[in-house]
């Protein structure tokens, strides 16, 4: 990621950084304790909530496997730093937490199954940064340069599409389209992109 009027030295920003450990922390948690318990407890279960109100906020802690956290903590790491330091470390997690909680809404609205991860509020980090930045060139496979605005409206589109068409394979569509939604209404009604 580089590019249109940013200073990206990429150093890690504090709130990113306590996100980054706080998720790979809990990630070996579920290793060690288990999966079956975690999931249970700390996932979002939109039957359940009543009887565990704190999984709107846990569930965004809690991975299916190494490589559903790991690629939620990458884009992480390259789009968050530079709107926390533009943001400010309040605002930033307050966006993140927003985000997170958009795809509790959605869900809890429109599927039954249980969902984890950090996804809804990444994907809203995701649109901040190209709405903040949308020139800036994001290389897709470390090869291909990329118009952040550009890749992001695809992922929209895509998550969109695999939403309503009810595209399974275990992977929370309307959270990630929750965290679009929220995103773009606190930014729209914030003016925080402006």
């Amino acid at each position: 990621v580089a590019g249109g009027g940013m200073n990206l030295s990429y150093q890690l920003t504090p709130w990113v950084k306590r996100l980054l450990i706080a998720n790979t922390v809990a990630f070996a948690l579920t290793w060690v304790i288990g999966s079956g318990f975690v999931f249970e407890w700390f996932s979002f279960q939109p039957t359940k909530v009543l009887f565990r109100p704190w999984t709107p906020l846990s569930y965004m802690f809690v991975h299916g496997d190494f490589w559903h956290v790991f690629m939620n903590m990458l884009v992480l790491f390259f789009f968050g730093p530079p709107l926390e330091s533009k943001w400010g470390s309040r605002e930033f997690v307050r966006y993140y937490l927003i985000c997170g909680l958009g795809g509790v809404v959605l869900s809890f609205l429109f599927v039954s199954y249980s969902i984890i991860g950090a996804s809804a509020a990444v994907y809203g980090v995701m649109l901040a940064f190209a709405m903040v930045w949308p020139d800036a060139p994001i290389y897709a496979w470390g090869i291909f340069p990329v118009k952040a605005k550009w890749l992001v409206a695809f992922l929209v589109v895509v998550t969109f599409s695999s939403a309503v068409g009810g595209a399974g394979g275990g992977i929370a569509h309307f959270a990630h389209l929750g965290g679009f939604v929220a995103g773009l209404l606190y930014l729209k009604t914030d003016r925080r992109a402006s």
